[in-house]
C-alpha cells in the first residue's frame, strides 16, 4: 500500500467514536488508550520507524507519516499532524527521526481528547484516530492497520 492510498483511507469521513465498540478481535487495539509503540513492541523483537513523509503542510501543521514495521514486516502507517502551536511548546517532536513517538509522547501525560475508529470496506482496514493535548496543545495521530497486521 503507498503512502497516497494510505492517506486517502486515512480522510475519510466515516470515523466512529469509541463508545461504539467495533468486533472484540480488533477491539483491544483500536480503542487501546495508552502507547501503541509499547503494545506493539510486545509483540515482536524489534520494532523499526521508517520515515514516509516529514515537513510542513499549507494549513501550517507538521507532518509526520511513517511506517511501523514488526521484525521487517510493515503493520501500520502512522500519521501525526501537529499544529506550529502545538510545535511550538514540544520541539523534540520535529526531530524525531526514526524513533518511534509513543516513548516520548506518554512520558508527557498527554490528555486523550478523542479516540475514534473506522472500518475501511474497500481495503478491508481498520485505522483509529486520537487528539491528545500535549503541553496545553493538541496533537493529532492517524493510524493505519496494515494487511499484514497480526490481529490475534
Amino acid at each position: 500500500m503507498t503512502p497516497a492510498e494510505s492517506r486517502c483511507i486515512l480522510q475519510h469521513p466515516d470515523w466512529r467514536d469509541a463508545c461504539i465498540l467495533p468486533s472484540p478481535a480488533v477491539r483491544d487495539w483500536l480503542l487501546h488508550e495508552g502507547s501503541l509503540t509499547r503494545k506493539l513492541q510486545q509483540h515482536c523483537a524489534r520494532l523499526d520507524v521508517a520515515i514516509a513523509h516529514e515537513g510542513w503542510t499549507d494549513d501550517d501543521h507538521w507532518l509526520r507519516e511513517v511506517w511501523l514495521s514488526g521484525d521487517g514486516i510493515p503493520w501500520i502507517y502512522a500519521q501525526t499532524r501537529i499544529p506550529s502551536a502545538t510545535l511550538a511548546r514540544v520541539r523534540p517532536l520535529q526531530t524525531l527521526g526514526a524513533a518511534p513517538i509513543g516513548p516520548w509522547l506518554y512520558q508527557q501525560n498527554p490528555q486523550r481528547l478523542s479516540l475514534h475508529w473506522r472500518y475501511d470496506p474497500a481495503s478491508g482496514l481498520y485505522a483509529r484516530h486520537s487528539t491528545l493535548l500535549v503541553h496545553g496543545g493538541p496533537l493529532h495521530i492517524a493510524e493505519l492497520f496494515l494487511a499484514a497486521f497480526p490481529w490475534p
